[in-house]
């Protein structure tokens, strides 16, 4: 089935938008743009997941019984979260200015 020319236009910027930073480029078989958005994002993840997984083991208590409550997880990311605020707020503001810069590369390369 054939789209639209006004729809196969806007796919990218769909892409970048849904899916998440570079799968608009790649639509566009932009692959120098795409690679740098998709491996910047991932290494930003990367990064999170790596300091969330170092905080939770630092914070998990060593008796086992404790492992059974089941508050524990809500406890913990409430810690955590209050532990690295700020780190959580610079790395949502970078996910987030990558995410909208790959929106509008997809778009301004449809103009």
């Amino acid at each position: 089935m054939a789209f639209p020319a006004s729809t196969r236009a806007l796919r990218p910027v769909l892409l970048s938008a849904l899916v998440g930073p570079g799968a608009g480029q790649l639509a566009q078989r932009r692959y120098g743009p795409a690679l740098v958005l998709i491996a910047t994002t991932l290494v930003l993840l990367g990064v999170l997941v790596a300091r969330v997984a170092r905080e939770t083991l630092l914070r998990m208590p060593t008796d086992p019984d404790a492992l059974l409550d089941p508050v524990l997880p809500f406890a913990l990311a409430g810690e955590i979260q209050r532990a690295n605020a700020g780190f959580f707020t610079w790395m949502t503001a970078a996910l987030v200015v990558l995410w909208i810069a790959g929106i509008l590369d997809a778009w301004r390369a449809q103009r």
